[in-house]
């Protein structure tokens, strides 16, 4: 016979604001940020709109919740690939695993929460407050690709322009073809041999 474990209030509690959180970053990734409403996250969450309220008592908490979350599962996803890419070797392996990264649906919905900030004052103070960390994480992912060049005098000046390249690149494919995606890496893993090599 089977005995049914009543979970604590504490952890009821718990699962309800995973399931907001889950329900705002599916809500980014699919309608973005103007679509990510509290009616429609309460909706996909199926929780009450008190629940919502007693968890996140504002859009902006909720959407840096979803921020956090965003980043903490974008690097989940990346990780794996680091080490296939750093089993294989080399620039090229490296460049295609962080162009992945950038271009990942979790990359895109952190990208529609940056643009928002620009015109969301209270957005923007908390996104300014993990950006130092999300950076941080974005240098520590280029160091575990490529260790044998980070004592390389090009090195800073490498990731400084690849990066740049590639966040311009993930907004500019909206608009653009594959094709054009395939020159730009073409090209990115051109620059880093010359640079490095």
């Amino acid at each position: 016979m089977t005995v049914a474990v009543r979970r604590t209030q504490a952890q009821r509690s718990a699962a309800t604001r995973s399931r907001i959180i889950a329900a705002t970053v599916d809500s980014l990734v699919e309608l973005g940020h103007a679509g990510t409403t509290t009616l429609e996250v309460q909706r996909r969450a199926e929780v009450s709109r008190g629940a919502l309220l007693h968890h996140f008592p504002s859009r902006a908490e909720l959407l840096v919740a979803a921020v956090v979350e965003l980043f903490n599962a974008q690097r989940d996803v990346v990780t794996p690939a680091v080490r296939r890419a750093q089993q294989i070797g080399g620039i090229d392996a490296g460049i295609d695993v962080l162009w992945q990264s950038f271009n990942s649906p979790l990359a895109v919905a952190i990208d529609e929460l940056w643009s928002a900030a620009r015109n969301d004052v209270e957005l923007r103070d908390v996104i300014v407050r993990y950006d130092r960390g999300m950076r941080g994480e974005i240098r520590r992912l280029c160091g575990a690709l490529w260790p044998e060049y980070v004592e390389h005098r090009n090195y800073e000046l490498a990731l400084l322009i690849l990066i740049d390249a590639m966040h311009g690149a993930a907004r500019a494919r909206v608009v653009r073809s594959d094709r054009a995606t395939a020159k730009r890496l073409a090209s990115w893993k051109q620059m880093l041999h010359e640079l490095w090599d």
